[in-house]
């Protein structure tokens, strides 16, 4: 099916008379270059009159019954890829103009926004790029705002997110004056390129869509607008998306954008974050098992310098914030887990290790963060130095002469302490000089010493509170440490008068 026309062909599919009869007016009365030659009322009937009859571009609704703009965008782009397509829809209906990108839409326009010179504009650069009109005046205001003959100034996209700052936190009335302000001024700057806005309600972002224009129409605009809010951008974070083709997944780059924010927390110098200069970057890659093999080696200063210096290269880079602390989060998190694993994790390690997390959670600054992470790793290394040296075992023995009479075993101390089962006991056996059950048994036997010489209880009671469940195993090794039995220890106690 051919063109035998010398002007472009529109099919207008448009479920709403008004808008129909509008758009046939401007297309008609304002210009001779274009023939509507058709008017229908949903995709179906869309499909129906293609089949007969083939236009060059279609006007087409984005919601309308039966079947919608979507459904029919992507029966067009599969069966008649040459036509191309404008598409209309109202403020809420983002979300669908986001996914209609995909099946190769050339403009997008808002009906409650529409006007004769922008939609004659849009169908004049269309007609263009597909040889059907040539360029000539009609009588446009020039400037910045006049189009080349040759491109599509309808492909390029940016998103201006803005948030409230620090200063305005807390401060509805006054965030939502400037955030107004900030508005008014988008769209006093950019005119007919301003396409739509949305908030992110759980980070408070404020998103600003503009489209339909050559980068380089972007720059005047932006510093057109820059310039008038220089009072509102020191209470306002704001970033500039790069440039996005049609086809892009705009709510996946939103997403990216509202983790920006914390731009400011690697660099105060800027007012707001241009990505056409610098890009999303990823998070550099960090070696945590290096981290946790200093820590397990003695050397946690070692480590947290290790950290600074990864954090220090940080800076101006348009990372996110939260993917940085949720960075050395980690790290803690693998550091002490390392320690539980390998060798052991001192209670007082354990204790801390909430106060670690909030103290990197709680910083607003990449120096507050990079002071936050020395701070830890040194105060890691002198726990870890001191559980080594003669404060643990003591902490141990002390522990024993309080529990004597509960079952304890290796196992229930090693957990009670945050070691490794086996290094507690080669470490206790080094530093006392004696395996801990021969310990226990000596700290036991003391305790059962007093009682056969100044109580009356049974042998077998005596068993049980000093922690022996068995009697006869009581009396192994109490004559063991003794030379006695228990039994001829209370006699020759009793005798004396005292403890033997």
């Amino acid at each position: 099916m051919g063109y035998e026309c010398d002007k472009c062909k529109i099919l207008i599919v448009e479920d709403e008379l008004l808008v129909r009869k509008a758009l046939r007016y401007i297309i008609e009365q304002e210009s001779d270059e274009f023939e509507i030659i058709g008017e229908v009322t949903n995709g179906e009937e869309a499909l129906e009159f293609l089949e007969q009859s083939l236009p060059h571009m279609m006007i087409c609704d984005i919601m309308m019954p039966r079947m919608n703009g979507l459904e029919l965008l992507r029966a067009v782009n599969l069966k008649y890829p040459e036509v191309s397509t404008i598409i209309l829809s109202g403020y809420q209906d983002f979300e669908y103009v986001k996914s209609a990108f995909k099946y190769g839409v050339f403009d997008y326009i808002l009906k409650p926004e529409l006007e004769s010179d922008y939609l004659l504009r849009a169908l004049r650069l269309l007609g263009r790029k597909k040889g059907v009109i040539h360029a000539k005046d009609h009588g446009g205001s020039g400037g910045e705002e006049a189009c080349p003959e040759q491109g599509d100034a309808c492909t390029t996209y940016y998103l201006i997110a803005i948030q409230p700052g620090k200063i305005l936190q807390g401060a509805t009335n006054k965030q939502e004056l400037t955030i107004g302000h900030m508005e008014e001024m988008i769209k006093e700057a950019f005119g007919r390129f301003y396409l739509d806005s949305f908030i992110l309600k759980k980070s408070q972002v404020y998103i600003y869509t503009i489209g339909c224009f050559y980068p380089e129409m972007f720059d005047g605009k932006l510093r057109t607008m820059t310039g008038q809010g220089t009072a509102y951008l020191r209470n306002i974070e704001m970033i500039i998306s790069p440039p996005y083709e049609k086809g892009v997944s705009l709510e996946a780059e939103v997403q990216k954008l509202s983790e920006l924010f914390s731009y400011r927390f690697f660099d105060s110098r800027k007012d707001y974050l241009d990505l056409r200069e610098t890009g999303i970057l990823q998070l550099p890659a960090l070696d945590q098992k290096t981290v946790c093999d200093l820590v397990r080696q003695q050397k946690a200063g070692t480590a947290g310098a290790v950290l600074v210096e990864y954090l220090s290269s940080l800076r101006g880079m348009a990372v996110s914030e939260m993917a940085v602390k949720k960075l050395m989060e980690s790290t803690l998190y693998n550091t002490i887990f390392e320690l539980n694993e390998n060798e052991f994790c001192p209670p007082q390690l354990e204790e801390r290790k909430l106060s670690f997390l909030t103290a990197i959670g709680t910083t607003d600054s990449l120096e507050g963060l990079i002071g936050a992470i020395a701070a830890i790793y040194q105060e890691i290394g002198q726990i870890t130095e001191e559980a080594r040296g003669s404060g643990l075992y003591l902490r141990i023995t002390e522990y024993l002469y309080r529990h004597y009479s509960e079952p304890v075993t290796l196992k229930t101390l090693a957990a009670d302490f945050n070691m490794n089962y086996s290094y507690l006991s080669s470490y206790f056996s080094s530093h006392m000089g004696q395996g801990i059950n021969e310990f226990l048994n000596s700290v036991r036997v003391e305790k059962a010493k007093e009682l056969l010489a100044a109580s009356e209880l049974s042998l077998s009671e005596i068993a049980q509170e000093i922690g022996y469940t068995d009697q006869s195993y009581f009396g192994k090794v109490f004559k063991k440490q003794t030379g006695y039995s228990p039994h001829t220890y209370r006699n020759r106690a009793k005798r004396q008068g005292e403890k033997l």
